[in-house]
């Protein structure tokens, strides 16, 4: 395949050339170079963000009614359906995901969300409040003018849609930033947001390295909402960044999610959640249930179902649409994932069934491939239990009843999903409750999506995607208080 040129796009225009030299794009299938991308140095970034502030404040986009934002979001769904291939083309090569994950799911999901918001951006409501006699007291939802999208390397297309979605029927310009590792996509969804009816500048993209690119954008004196996407430790950096200038930012970022198993479950539909769970995207997925922790009484039965099953997933070729599983998607993450395994013994771990490099031949040798991995015997302390892998990698831990299964869920710094799988309605209903996490599934596993909002708790973020609540994290409140009567103001002098 030949190598692809990208770059930045600023009021309607892809750069070849942005200040910041050039960093090569990576297929993890075969560890090959496909693109060369340019970079943005500070210069490039504060041009597209005073761009994006030109835009936001123009007749063509301050004219258009919510409804007709809407209409626009609409067109661009229709033309995420429209060039779904091209898009399927691009993560395949810059990503590597299975065929049928992108076909089957990332593609309509995008599409969804997107709809979802277009529907929305008519429904921002204000209220009236109870005032005294004489004045009419109101509340009001504003855009917060140029917001920065910062993007991951694991889903970058669908955070694509996820932040300028609702940021665009809230009525902002955004700023987009995908990973350094993957702005394929990215580039590409700016264009069809100017194809859609976005005004140049509503969306550009700024690439480049986080260190870089990113700072600036979070730095930048125009940009007033944050909207990032990542690791906990460069989310951490991030929101002192915002603070210095009192940004709201809205973060999310890692977990290391639990997936309960009681003794009255349905067995066979639990592993089969725990497995999607655990290897979907390869492991790298946020709201992963990465810690599997299952009832003593079951546990040796379950983990020899769930060991069966797991052999049988099929990592290949993302291109072969039986394949369920791709490579890790940055050479880092692949060594990082790598050591995690290599140190898992000699912590007391288990290892079930993988547990190491997967080899490939042919072209995808020079890949990142890692084998689905099940742990047994992990406990707390253990890096396999407390610390976020991100990669196929399942940690049994066995409880002996409810009580100590809610303290292992909850007993590390991460807050962000859970799932519950038992027989029992009113365990379900107490275990919603006593889980410190933002969602919660019982019995069901990954579902919800874009309907239900996902707001992480403890070092898993802050604020809220997703939901009509993800809408409204783009907005920014107002009171307003209008006298009506003429009656003396103050001393009345």
């Amino acid at each position: 395949m030949p190598t692809m040129n990208v770059g930045p796009v600023i009021d309607g225009r892809e750069l070849r050339a942005a200040g910041g030299g050039y960093a090569e794009v990576v297929n993890p299938s075969t560890g090959e170079v496909v693109a060369r991308q340019a970079c943005c140095d500070a210069e490039h970034v504060d041009r597209a963000v005073q761009s994006s502030a030109r835009a936001f404040r123009s007749a063509a986009w301050q004219s258009l009614s919510a409804a007709d934002r809407g209409r626009i979001l609409l067109r661009l769904a229709d033309l995420v359906e429209k060039r779904a291939e091209e898009l399927v083309e691009l993560e395949l090569t810059d990503v590597g995901k299975p065929i049928s994950q992108l076909r089957g799911g990332e593609i309509p999901l995008l599409a969804a969300i997107i709809r979802f918001y277009a529907g929305a951006a008519d429904k921002i409501e204000g209220a009236v409040k109870a005032a005294g006699n004489g004045t009419l007291a109101l509340t009001l939802w504003e855009p917060y003018g140029v917001v920065a999208g910062i993007l991951p390397w694991n889903y970058p297309l669908v955070n694509a849609g996820l932040k300028a979605a609702p940021a665009l029927a809230a009525g902002n310009a955004i700023v987009l930033k995908p990973s350094v590792e993957t702005p394929l996509s990215t580039v590409a969804f700016a264009r069809l947001c100017l194809k859609a009816g976005c005004p140049p500048g509503i969306v550009n993209v700024v690439t480049g390295a986080g260190s870089t690119a990113g700072n600036a954008l979070v730095a930048h004196p125009e940009t007033r909402k944050i909207s990032f996407t990542g690791s906990t430790a460069v989310g951490r950096a991030v929101q002192k960044l915002a603070a210095e200038r009192m940004k709201m930012a809205n973060l999310e970022c890692g977990g290391k999610n639990a997936l309960l198993v009681f003794d009255d479950a349905d067995l066979e539909r639990a592993a089969q959640a725990a497995l999607i769970s655990a290897f979907v995207n390869a492991g790298q997925l946020c709201v992963s249930c990465s810690r599997l922790l299952v009832q003593h009484s079951v546990a040796d039965r379950f983990l020899a179902l769930l060991k069966t099953k797991a052999r049988r997933v099929l990592v290949g070729d993302p291109r072969d649409p039986k394949t369920l599983v791709g490579p890790m998607i940055t050479r880092a993450q692949y060594e990082t994932v790598l050591r995690y395994l290599a140190e898992a013994p000699a912590e007391g771990c288990r290892v079930l069934c993988g547990g190491g490099r997967l080899p490939m031949k042919g072209r995808l040798a020079g890949g990142f491939w890692v084998q689905p991995t099940v742990l047994d015997g992990v406990r707390p302390g253990m890096k396999a239990h407390d610390e976020e892998i991100f990669g196929p990698v399942l940690s049994a831990v066995r409880f002996k009843d409810e009580d100590e299964a809610v303290a292992l869920s909850n007993g590390v710094e991460y807050g962000l999903s859970g799932a519950v799988w038992t027989g029992d309605a009113e365990r379900a209903l107490r275990l919603v409750k006593s889980l410190d996490t933002g969602i919660v599934w019982v019995n069901t596993m990954l579902t919800g999506y874009p309907q239900i909002p996902v707001p992480p708790h403890k070092m898993s973020g802050t604020g809220v995607e997703l939901g009509v609540e993800g809408l409204l994290a783009y907005c920014k409140r107002k009171s307003a208080m209008i006298g009506h009567d003429g009656a003396p103001m103050g001393w009345g002098l």
